[in-house]
């Protein structure tokens, strides 16, 4: 009889082992859920900057603000995607190096964000000139896509901020 109470015993210490709080289970999935978020917001800001950029002057006399827009894009695009492939395959990267890609994304994102607000507000100034090059296109629409991708670029630079902020807070690799 003691034999089956001890074997009882050892069972509902094996489920309460398994079972975890779900506060433990939001922890344990954060970094994952983040990235591939910071993913998807990166992803919907190249869409939406795609078109205003292709069919207006900017492509020619603002080459600096859009080199550092694509590099933000797409250089945060492939960074999380290279992260997301290495906790698939089981490799740890150290918190510090995380948190440092996350305080970098932040500070580009902050960038791009404040560079589409200067570039709405030209876009704003130059459409009242009659030499511009997109009369063909509805100037409204690309002013809402140009507001639209800076929202993204600030949405994206608070989600790095506090990727990097709780990254070093929990100390805990990726």
């Amino acid at each position: 009889m003691s034999a089956e109470v001890e074997n009882s015993k050892d069972e509902e210490v094996k489920v309460q082992a398994v079972k975890k709080p779900l506060r433990k289970k939001i922890l344990g999935y954060w970094p994952v859920g983040i990235k591939v978020l910071q993913l998807l917001v990166c992803a919907v800001c190249m869409g939406l900057i795609y078109e205003p950029l292709t069919r207006t002057i900017f492509t020619r006399i603002l080459m600096h603000h859009i080199g550092v827009m694509y590099t933000s894009y797409t250089g945060y695009m492939v960074i999380n995607c290279v992260l997301l492939v290495s906790k698939a395959l089981g490799d740890k990267i150290p918190y510090r190096t995380v948190a440092l890609f996350a305080i970098i994304g932040s500070a580009l994102f902050l960038i791009t964000g404040m560079l589409l607000i200067v570039d709405t507000n030209d876009f704003i100034r130059d459409a009242t000139r009659p030499e511009r090059d997109y009369s063909d296109y509805d100037e409204s629409s690309l002013k809402t896509l140009f507001k639209i991708s800076a929202g993204f670029a600030f949405l994206n630079a608070l989600l790095f901020a506090a990727d990097a902020a709780v990254t070093f807070k929990l100390q805990d690799d990726f």
